[in-house]
């Protein structure tokens, strides 16, 4: 309890027992019979109280016998008939019964309010009227005012509602019976005069008749209490379930968001004093402020960057949607408002309608800070969240700008406190104006590419001429080059090398990187320039990090966030922090995403995204030219009776497993393996069934290996394979497999036992680190094992043992393992 609440109770129980005191010490009594009788009165209708459902403040029948002790007796009376009623419905209160302090307090403050009430009644009315009516009435209303103002001045000290909406809501309903009450009591004082005061008894079956009736409507206002209870909660996660859906479209990033401002929101909203229907549209706001987002495109909320002038455009418009989704809900309370004022600022400067100052709803001005609070300390695609301090002190210094000062002042002084709350609950057919061109506000709440946008006052950019000249002139530079460079190859490799020196001049950058798709995933093809062994590492599912969210939606970003990248990582002395990435189209589709990284922040300008889109029809038709060149050449490369590559193509690829080889430092294994026996079996079986065979083998040999691994067919009866991140001692598994897939072709043909494999294997970098001396080695080993079939493999493990050698020590033991 507030300390200022405890000082008011007590100084109302101390006088209260002086006045107990003082009416003992005074005490008169005229009229002993009737002071007996409204004792007793009071006593026995103590017992039958009503008690509104909300406000679970008790109503005693009482009432009316306290009245005319206040008109019939003295005031020390009326104070003893008063307080001793109240200790008789303290006693039957389950409530109060058990607490003696509570009691005591109850009594002695009751006695206050009917020393109160009754000098209150006598001051207004003189003493020479007679009316008994009138006394009762104006009676009743004093002693109304003196026992319910001062209880609301107690629950205003405890909260910062005003008084007088405290008084109206908590305790105005009591009223109509304190008129009733003087009614009652002027019946029975009609009905006691003479010799039938004694029928004041018969006014117990009365109240008693009344107080069943009230027990029977209370307990059908009980049951419908309890269906609408059960029908707001319904409502409640109706709401909750919409907000779920608002947090799905945004993103993973903003998870728990909305929860945390409803915390922030409501904490701030009770501490300003807003009504209860105030605070539950505030609650229904908070979860639901950010629905319009439903009508923005999901690429515009999953952007990994800044946004550009016309996304930020779109993004504006989601207030005026979200409180016309509100609109249809058609809550009992003013959410739709909060709704669409909450990017409002206190300067005027917010969208989507520019309000200023105290045009914003109070409620829309406390969820606007909240929601900053916590978007500032959150993660999001284009920056990591701020530590929460740091964050308050860039809200504190918007205030009177952006926010209001007074909601600041709240939130800054409990800040803390809320924060620890938020992060405990976390772990808990209408025409939409989408077209709505919304020309308010001023600057955005975060993440607006300002490079190329009007300056902040409304007006145009002064025009640069030596800037404008300097872009032309370096278009014209790359369009050239691109000219030049791109049309002299059509080998991959080199198309994508010319594509970087081309690019270096006209946009500067401290690293590139150009992502192919293969399947579902973009692996990087070509890197140059800071961390090039890095990039040339990463492999992005499609639709993930800042790359992926380029190929998936096909649209450009300029200054994002390489860090949200899988796998990326820079070290500190060379970082790279603005990336400007986008697609890369061929006829046939997406080919890839084209990515230029610089280690300082928004490096990259309109211009210099301007210039790469304008080129990036050039570089994808060329890119896709070099792609369908590989393939053709790969077709071309190709055995006909197995489909599998030839020695020439084998050599190119190995070269190139070798040098991911040397970048990655990986090891490699180069095999051959001859099929012995397989002219004699063409001339048995036939040039058909021998090609059938053919097949059926190169089959098996490609389904035992892994999808990064290459089988190629290098002569008539012999194959080829190479094999990336191979070792030694893992060698001898890989023949013994392949030798049980000839055999099981063999038994297809009915030739069992007519046919032999041998194998010679060589590695990379134990045996050499050129592609011709590892195949010339591998074949050397394979013709030493041909010279004694049955035990090839054993030969092949005991090589597979030896310790790493030099290539002329290799060879000399194959001769002597022959």
């Amino acid at each position: 309890m507030p300390r200022k609440m405890r000082i008011f109770i007590m100084i109302a129980a101390v006088f209260g027992t002086l006045q107990l005191f003082v009416s003992a010490l005074h005490w008169r009594g005229a009229n002993p019979t009737l002071f007996l009788l409204y004792l007793s009165m009071a006593v026995i209708c103590s017992f039958f109280q009503a008690r509104r459902l909300r406000a679970g403040v008790p109503f005693s029948l009482n009432l009316p016998f306290i009245l005319l002790s206040m008109v019939q007796l003295s005031r020390a009376e009326a104070v003893v008939v008063g307080s001793v009623g109240m200790l008789a419905q303290c006693l039957w209160d389950p409530q109060t019964r058990s607490r003696l302090s509570q009691i005591a307090l109850r009594t002695s403050i009751f006695a206050t309010v009917i020393a109160t009430a009754d000098f209150v009644y006598r001051s207004l009315i003189p003493h020479s009227m007679q009316n008994g009516t009138l006394l009762l009435l104006v009676a009743s209303v004093s002693l109304f005012f003196a026992n319910t103002f001062p209880a609301a001045i107690v629950q205003r000290l405890g909260e910062s509602r005003r008084i007088g909406r405290i008084w109206k809501e908590c305790y105005f309903w009591s009223f109509p019976y304190y008129l009733v009450a003087a009614v009652v009591a002027n019946a029975v004082r009609m009905a006691g005069s003479g010799v039938l005061q004694e029928s004041t008894l018969l006014v117990i079956p009365v109240l008693y008749l009344a107080y069943r009736h009230y027990r029977m409507q209370r307990s059908q206002l009980e049951e419908k209490e309890k269906y609408a209870a059960n029908m707001a909660e319904l409502h409640l996660r109706a709401i909750e379930g919409l907000a779920l859906a608002v947090e799905a479209k945004d993103n993973l990033n903003t998870r728990g968001h909305l929860r945390r401002v409803q915390v922030y929101a409501l904490g701030m909203g009770r501490d300003l004093g807003l009504s209860a229907g105030e605070l539950e549209a505030l609650h229904a706001a908070a979860l639901l402020h950010d629905i319009g987002k439903l009508a923005v495109p999901e690429h515009i909320l999953t952007k990994p960057g800044k946004l550009s002038p016309e996304e930020f455009a779109k993004m504006k418009v989601h207030p005026v949607v979200g409180a016309e989704i509100v609109e249809q809900v058609q809550f009992p309370y003013p959410v739709a408002p909060i709704v669409r004022a909450h990017h409002e600022k206190w300067d005027g400067s917010g969208y989507p309608f520019g309000l200023k100052g105290e045009e914003i709803p109070l409620s829309a001005r406390i969820l606007t800070a909240a929601d900053c609070l916590d978007a500032l300390t959150s993660d999001r695609e284009y920056r990591r969240g701020l530590p929460l301090e740091e964050g308050m002190r860039q809200i504190a210094s918007e205030a009177g700008t952006s926010f209001d000062p007074a909601v600041v002042e709240v939130l800054q002084r409990r800040h803390l406190e809320l924060d620890l709350m938020a992060r405990e609950n976390a772990d808990q057919h209408a025409v939409l104006s989408t077209n709505v061109a919304v020309e308010k506000g001023k600057t955005p709440g975060a993440g607006l590419d300002l490079s190329c946008i009007t300056d902040l006052a409304g007006g145009a950019k002064p025009l640069d001429f030596q800037a404008a000249i300097a872009a032309a002139g370096r278009e014209g530079q790359l369009r050239h080059e691109m000219a030049l460079r791109l049309g002299a190859s059509l080998d991959l490799d080199e198309t994508l090398q010319h594509i970087e020196r081309s690019l270096q001049p006209v946009i500067p950058s401290d690293a590139l990187a150009i992502f192919l798709t293969k399947g579902n995933t973009l692996v990087v093809e070509h890197a140059a320039g800071r961390n090039q062994e890095m990039l040339l590492s990463l492999s992005v599912p499609m639709g993930e990090g800042l790359v992926g969210w380029v190929a998936q939606n096909g649209r450009p970003v300029a200054n994002g966030n390489p860090t949200v990248e899988p796998g990326f990582h820079c070290g500190a002395d060379h970082p790279l922090n603005a990336c400007m990435a986008l697609p890369l189209e061929g006829p046939g589709g997406l080919l890839g995403v084209l990515a230029l990284y610089r280690g300082d922040k928004d490096a990259f300008t309109h211009d210099h995204l301007r210039i790469l889109t304008d080129a990036a029809p050039q570089i994808g038709a060329a890119v896709d030219n070099a792609l369908k060149f590989r393939e053709m050449e790969v077709q071309a490369n190709t055995d006909s009776v197995t489909k599998l590559p030839n020695a020439r193509l084998m050599m190119r690829l190995l070269e190139s497993e070798l040098a991911r080889a040397r970048r990655q430092k990986l090891s490699l294994c180069v095999a051959t393996c001859r099929l012995t026996g397989l002219p004699a079996l063409s001339q048995r079986l036939g040039q058909h069934a021998a090609a059938e065979f053919l097949r059926r083998a190169a089959k098996g040999m490609k389904d035992t290996c892994r999808e990064y691994d290459f089988v190629a067919r290098m002569g008539e009866d012999r194959f080829g394979f190479v094999l990336p991140g191979m070792r030694s001692q893992d060698a001898a598994g890989k023949t013994a497999k392949l030798d049980a897939i000839v055999s099981e072709a063999e038994r297809g043909d009915g030739s069992h036992g007519s046919l032999c494999l041998t194998f010679g294997q060589a590695f990379y970098p134990e045996d050499g680190d050129g592609a011709r001396t590892l195949v010339e080695i591998a074949e050397h080993r394979m013709d030493r094992s041909s010279s004694s079939p049955t035990a090839s493999l054993m030969a092949l493990d005991a090589l597979a043992q030896t310790e790493p050698a030099r290539p002329a020590e290799v060879l000399v033991k194959a001769e002597r393992a022959g």
